[in-house]
């Protein structure tokens, strides 16, 4: 998988995790155009497709991974994504291990990886596969948006800034990493760096209800604050 393919699919992923769909979308269709013959992105479209009930294109595109032939790896990567489609962590994780165990320097099969073992209640070992995901590719945005979504979840706010300042740095546009850095800013204290981070999501996307609620909800701790 070439990188720019690798930032669409993995953007394609953080997407769909958020349950932005049609964003997941919109990034494994450009993951397509950058290479329509990458096995990895037509599963991850065909999954996309089925959680957005269509089902006519989404067998298309299965059509299209049968032709294009399936390594054993890819077909744990697509049973893998089928599981977290069916929110069966359990057995998303267990597809995840196996693949990695026949490619293990595979930075964004960790990525995947650590979020179903967050979704799956296993923080401990989330975050050791978020750092190797990092490890294995220090140039990938997603990989640092989920080690510091990780760190949040588990309290090391600190530990997750620095993460998702790094995100950022790669890939200023990437939302879901400011939302958080925005999140921990606020678990911080720092309120004016926390209100700044929500504006420049609600300056590019004014209709977010989560940057919104979250932007007022800051307004009204410094109002307190103040008063």
């Amino acid at each position: 998988m070439s990188s720019p393919n690798v930032k669409f699919y993995n953007a394609a992923i953080d997407a769909a995790q958020s349950g932005d769909l049609a964003g997941a979308r919109k990034e494994i269709e450009s993951a397509l155009t950058e290479d329509p013959q990458d096995v990895q992105s037509w599963q991850l479209y065909a999954v996309i497709l089925n959680s957005l009930g269509e089902s006519e294109q989404a067998a298309k595109a299965l059509a299209k991974v049968k032709d294009l032939g399936l390594s054993e790896f890819d077909e744990l990567i697509m049973k893998a994504a089928d599981a977290i489609g069916q929110n069966k962590f359990g057995a998303a994780i267990t597809h995840y291990e196996d693949a990695l165990e026949l490619e293990p320097g595979r930075a964004e099969v960790y990525i995947s990886y650590a979020l179903a073992l967050i979704q799956g209640d296993y923080p401990s070992d989330a975050e050791e596969a978020a750092s190797k995901a990092v490890e294995l590719g220090p140039g990938d945005p997603s990989a640092w948006y989920v080690r510091g979504r990780i760190l949040r979840l588990r309290g090391k706010k600190r530990e997750a800034l620095e993460s998702l300042e790094k995100a950022l740095e790669l890939q200023s546009s990437l939302v879901l990493a400011r939302y958080e850095c925005g999140m921990v800013l606020a678990d911080l204290g720092e309120l004016q760096k926390a209100l700044e981070c929500f504006e420049l999501i609600l300056a590019d996307h004014p209709d977010d209800p989560g940057a919104a609620e979250a932007k007022a909800a800051i307004l009204s701790k410094m109002e307190e604050l103040n008063s």
